[in-house]
């Protein structure tokens, strides 16, 4: 209808919302601020992991160039001072926001998110275990077992206004094959692409560093004269750092995940044709696609999280 056209229909005044309605738009809201608890806890934490890198290649750096005999004592004494205050900041970052707890922020909000998420997509479909009368209740218990579980980071949650992303209106198995199996299998392709891109660029920053340490200890050991073994311990810092850094994002690892789960999810979509399915048949399809999501969700957060999260579902927000 077009903005300008007036409805002729009257307005029907038809009560509250019934209660399972009304749960439902919390399951959905609480889904949104956690959603949003998790993004701004990856943020953060991708900041202080780059400035972690940032620091320490430039502690290494300034502190190879403070062992220049040619330098002026003044210059040379400021960057040293320069080299300790920058490997000291990176020292402060490791110990407070670089910590498995900061870490665990992030990965559990994110499962909290999708947890609800998935008991949201399943409650839509009338699939178990929300096939039978009781529904709301089940679904009320699903979501005091995952407050329970994620009880540590209310605080999160509430102060995270729920974002204006609409509560999905699926009414059909074609919307769900659309809109959940074959909307996540693009979004993990795209996902995968991306970390792997990332992954690349940090691996060939590694090997540069270490390529150039070596071509400065062959140079070293050619003409000992120009003293650079100050700068080939430097390079192979720098190297080391991007490593730790490859290593912490994990993005080969999710990367893998992701292509696994598309691949999984692209064929769970080709051998199901929902106008023709039956019940029992469409039942079993959202379980597959929910189980896939589900297997996929907790080995990425065993990647980056210390200790297991227990939801299970905590893939970055499609």
């Amino acid at each position: 209808m077009d903005a300008n056209t007036v409805d002729p229909s009257p307005t029907i005044a038809t009560g509250p919302a019934p209660v399972e309605d009304r749960l439902l738009d919390v399951v959905w809201r609480r889904h949104r601020q956690w959603s949003v608890a998790a993004d701004a806890a990856r943020k953060r934490l991708d900041r202080w992991r780059l400035w972690n890198l940032v620091l320490l290649v430039l502690g290494a750096l300034l502190g190879a160039l403070a062992a220049q005999s040619w330098l002026a004592a003044s210059v040379a004494t400021g960057s040293a001072a320069a080299a300790a205050i920058c490997l000291g900041l990176a020292g402060l970052l490791q110990a407070h926001a670089l910590t498995a707890d900061q870490t665990a922020r992030w990965t559990h909000a994110r499962a909290a998110s999708e947890a609800l998420k998935a008991e949201t997509f399943r409650y839509l479909m009338r699939v178990a275990p929300y096939a039978q009368a009781d529904r709301a209740q089940v679904l009320q218990a699903h979501l005091d077992v995952i407050r329970t579980r994620a009880a540590a980071l209310l605080v999160d949650q509430q102060d995270a206004p729920a974002d204006d992303r609409p509560l999905p209106m699926l009414h059909t198995m074609q919307e769900y094959v659309t809109a959940r199996a074959q909307g996540q299998a693009s979004w993990h392709r795209n996902g995968l692409a991306e970390h792997a891109q990332r992954a690349r660029r940090l691996r060939f920053l590694q090997l540069l560093a270490t390529g150039v340490g070596v071509a400065l200890a062959a140079v070293t050991g050619f003409v000992p004269s120009w003293a650079l073994s100050t700068w080939t311990a430097a390079a192979t810092t720098v190297a080391a750092a991007v490593g730790a850094h490859l290593a912490a994002t994990q993005h080969q690892g999710i990367a893998a995940a992701y292509a696994a789960t598309a691949d999984q999810l692209e064929t769970l979509v080709a051998g199901f044709d929902p106008a023709t399915a039956t019940p029992g048949q469409q039942a079993l399809f959202v379980a597959d696609v929910e189980r896939v999501l589900a297997v996929q969700n907790q080995g990425w957060v065993d990647l980056l999280s210390p200790t297991p999260v227990v939801e299970g579902k905590t893939p970055p927000e499609t």
